[in-house]
C-alpha cells in the first residue's frame, strides 16, 4: 500500500489528540501489566497462543451499500474517500488487510488456523465531517477461526466493533501535516485490537489515542 506508514512509529503523530475506543462486545480485556496486579488473560487469548495464522480474509460483501454523498452521514454501510472514485468494497478489504497480517505474525504456535473477517460496516468520514465536527470511524465485521487443515471451528463466527473517535476540523488538519490520514488511525486500530484480543502485550496502546 502506497501510503501505509510504519505502524509502530504511528504512535507520535496520533498524540495530537486523545480519542474514546468504546469496548467491543466481543474484544477481549487488555491486560494489566502494572507491577500491583495483572488481569487473567481471556479464554480466545490463551487459546491463540499457541495459533499460527496460515490464512488471512477480509471478505467485504457486494452487497453492502456505498455511499459518495458528501453529506454528514450519508445512510450506506461503507463510506470511504482517501482512494480515487473505483470499487469501494475491494479498497476496504486493501486498507484492512495490511495491518492485520502484520499483527497476526505475531502469533508464533503450532496450530495453523484461517481467520475471517466478512465486514458489516466501513464508515470513515466524508469529507464535510472531517473538516468541520468530526465523529467516528466505524469499523464492524464478523470474525471466525477455524483450523487451516481440518476446518473444525475453533471461534466464532462474532460480531467485532472498532468503532472510535475520529479527528475533525483543526484536529484533523494537524493530523494531516503530520502525514496521519483516517488509514492510518483505522490501520493502528485494528492492529491495537489484534495486540489486545489475541496476543496482549504492552505494545501499540498510544496508536489511537
Amino acid at each position: 500500500m502506497k501510503r501505509l506508514i510504519p505502524f509502530i512509529i504511528l504512535g507520535f503523530g496520533l498524540a495530537v489528540s486523545a480519542c474514546a475506543t468504546p469496548d467491543a462486545v466481543s474484544r477481549a480485556a487488555p491486560l494489566d501489566f502494572s507491577p500491583a496486579g495483572q488481569a487473567a488473560p481471556s479464554a480466545l487469548a490463551i487459546q491463540a497462543q499457541n495459533w499460527q495464522v496460515s490464512g488471512l480474509r477480509v471478505d467485504v460483501p457486494g452487497a453492502l451499500t456505498v455511499s459518495e454523498a458528501n453529506s454528514i452521514k450519508p445512510r450506506a454501510d461503507i463510506v470511504w474517500r482517501e482512494d480515487p472514485i473505483g470499487d469501494r468494497h475491494q479498497q476496504v478489504a486493501n486498507v484492512m488487510t495490511p495491518p492485520l497480517e502484520a499483527a497476526f505474525s505475531g502469533l508464533q504456535g503450532e496450530v495453523p488456523v484461517q481467520v475471517q473477517l466478512v465486514v458489516t460496516r466501513f464508515h470513515a468520514l466524508t469529507e464535510r465531517t472531517r473538516y468541520t465536527f468530526g465523529g467516528e470511524h466505524e469499523v464492524e465485521f464478523d470474525l471466525t477461526v477455524r483450523h487451516a487443515e481440518t476446518g473444525a471451528l475453533l471461534h466464532g463466527p462474532e460480531h467485532v466493533d472498532l468503532t472510535f473517535r475520529a479527528f475533525g476540523g483543526s484536529e484533523a488538519i494537524a493530523a494531516e501535516r503530520q502525514g496521519i490520514f483516517q488509514r492510518d488511525r483505522i490501520q493502528a486500530r485494528l492492529q491495537t485490537w489484534v495486540s489486545e484480543t489475541f496476543a496482549p502485550a504492552p505494545v501499540m496502546a498510544s496508536l489511537i489515542n
